[in-house]
């Protein structure tokens, strides 16, 4: 994955599949949310949406950081995952 420091991808949604939708892997991503109230919100954003070996700036009311979608985020029915195995 290469680091594109030129250009920044704003999104208001914290779906993976929104943002990887918005976002090229490797991008500066913004997340600033339409609403504030959940403060848990943007450590969400910055779970299943940033590269965590990168610096992540997060504040209450948004998160910036470098764009990684999540790995295999399909079940093998195209469906999906919620990250739980199934036994």
């Amino acid at each position: 994955m290469e680091i594109d420091q030129t250009a920044v991808c704003e999104v208001t949604d914290w779906h993976h599949d929104v943002v990887k939708t918005a976002c090229s892997p490797g991008q500066k991503v913004l997340f600033l949310p339409n609403s504030w109230g959940n403060e848990q919100l943007p450590v969400v954003f910055a779970a299943v949406n940033c590269d965590l070996r990168f610096s992540v700036a997060m504040t209450v009311g948004g998160v910036a950081c470098i764009f990684a979608p999540i790995a295999g985020d399909t079940n093998t029915a195209g469906e999906e995952s919620n990250g739980t195995k199934k036994e």
